[in-house]
């Protein structure tokens, strides 16, 4: 049986994600930048009456910031029992990948700064000439135990205690 992937870029690279992490992608939001935050939370939406934060994906790959895409997106996922938008360049589309096109990646390549690559993918996108590699990262490990305590930390303070929901005034 195939697997589903969506791929995405940053800086023009692509990486891609399992379609079963991702609850929704959203292009059209408002951010709201919070003061003091770490530098890997560019900031927070409201989305569906609750409040998600915005994870910074290139500075978590220490890409520069300075190349924005043409069509930024917020792929939405759920980890760690919070919601969290990861904010991509573009997103190129889903693809169903077999499983002799999906490998392990590399030990000598992981390290503690990478262990969020969990897979490398053969995939070929509509248009392209020839399949091309692509990393896939893991939502789940993405972010370090400590890291998410702080996320769950800066919700509680900026929206109190009650499950990131916005009451009415």
């Amino acid at each position: 049986m195939d697997e589903k992937f969506i791929v995405f870029l940053l800086n023009n690279k692509r990486y891609c994600v399992d379609l079963s992490a991702i609850n929704g992608i959203e292009s059209d939001y408002y951010m709201v930048g919070v003061p003091t935050s770490a530098p890997y939370i560019k900031g927070i939406i409201h989305l569906r009456n609750e409040i998600v934060p915005i994870f910074n994906l290139k500075e978590r790959f220490e890409l520069d910031e300075s190349e924005k895409g043409t069509n930024v997106q917020l792929l939405i996922s759920e980890t760690h029992g919070i919601k969290l938008g990861l904010e991509v360049d573009d997103v190129l589309g889903i693809v169903s990948v077999e499983k002799e096109d999906i490998k392990s990646v590399p030990g000598v390549v992981k390290n503690e700064n990478t262990g969020y690559l969990e897979k490398v993918v053969k995939v070929k996108l509509q248009g392209d000439a020839k399949a091309d590699i692509i990393l896939c990262i893991s939502v789940d490990k993405l972010i370090s135990e400590e890291v998410f305590d702080e996320l769950a930390e800066l919700l509680e303070e900026n929206v109190g205690e009650n499950d990131g929901k916005i009451e009415e005034i």
